[in-house]
């Protein structure tokens, strides 16, 4: 009788992990067999959003699409290897449950996994309901971790603008330059420094001791990155960047026939460089990249005070 009904579970899990209050252990192991396919290995699972709480999926969602570090996956290995070993979860394997725990609402459920290559590991699975089904609430605790990996990684256009990373509130530099974003890392708000000190009256810029903040132009490309700012009579700046790693690779600025930009890179050691771009009436030189040195950094691992120039941040909580 008991083997019928696993059977006529694991049928019904096809469509989701449907139970009633009277759900029992082998239920929500034969539960967890059904779903541990929709577990990420190697990439984020495809066509798995029913099989997740929301704000689980949501979570692996936004830490999958933070753009690789130039320098390789570092801090993002774990999104790689929630079943460990390159062999991940396909081909033949075996699952062991060792200790179910169930309620009305909630479930977790201890098992041990035996790879392919006969490979042991231990994992706890935890699902909640949702819509009357059992579904993935968190694999491993890492939903603690995709929250901390996202906080200090989430990178959009915008934030690459600005040249950090992570849920920025606002950016503002000692020279008045700054940018305020919503918590979707979109600038709502970007001032320069000249924008920053006056205000604009009856079609002129009044200077002011105070802040004038007078509100920036931005002009993008058909992939939401801001390609140039204006902002009156302190001119203009354009912008480049490295679209696969998400990062800024040239600021410049100038008008008339000369114009110059710093040009931001990595050396053969994975150091970052600047080096300076002149272009005058036409004849461009640019001179030898040298390393960045960042004085000081905040625990997100966004730069303080680099040279001259010196910022503060403020996130999200």
């Amino acid at each position: 009788m008991k083997k019928q009904l696993i059977a006529i579970v694991a049928a019904l899990l096809t469509v989701g992990c449907s139970t009633n209050n009277k759900q029992q252990g082998d239920e929500i192991a034969a539960c967890v067999d059904s779903l541990f396919k929709y577990i990420p290995d190697h990439a984020m699972p495809q066509n798995a959003e029913k099989y997740y709480t929301k704000e689980y999926y949501n979570l692996l969602k936004k830490a999958w699409s933070v753009p690789p570090p130039v320098e390789g996956i570092g801090d993002e290995e774990f999104l790689y290897y929630f079943i460990e070993g390159n062999d991940g979860c396909e081909g033949e394997h075996k699952i062991t449950h060792t200790n179910t725990t169930v309620n009305d609402t909630i479930a977790t459920d201890v098992f041990t996994y035996t790879h392919p290559s006969g490979t042991v590991n231990t994992h706890k699975m935890t699902l909640a309901k949702q819509n009357g089904q059992w579904v993935i609430a968190d694999f491993d605790s890492t939903k603690a971790l995709l929250k901390t990996f996202i906080d200090n990684n989430y990178l959009t256009p915008d934030l690459a603008f600005m040249e950090v990373k992570g849920r920025v509130k606002s950016v503002i530099y000692k020279s008045k330059r700054k940018a305020y974003f919503d918590e979707q890392g979109n600038i709502t708000k970007y001032c320069t420094e000249f924008s920053s000190t006056h205000n604009f009256n009856d079609g002129m810029f009044d200077e002011v001791d105070d802040n004038g903040d007078v509100e920036v132009q931005l002009i993008r490309d058909g992939k939401g990155y801001i390609t140039n700012t204006y902002d009156g009579p302190g001119g203009s700046e354009f912008f480049e960047y490295d679209t696969t790693f998400m990062r800024l690779t040239l600021r410049g600025g100038g008008d008339g026939g000369y114009w110059s930009a710093a040009k931001f890179g990595f050396d053969a050691e994975g150091y970052p460089t600047v080096s300076i771009v002149e272009s005058d009436l036409g004849e461009e030189t640019e001179t030898d990249p040298v390393r960045i040195t960042y004085d000081k950094t905040d625990s997100h691992g966004n730069w303080l005070k680099r040279g001259n120039e010196e910022r503060t941040i403020e996130y999200y909580e």
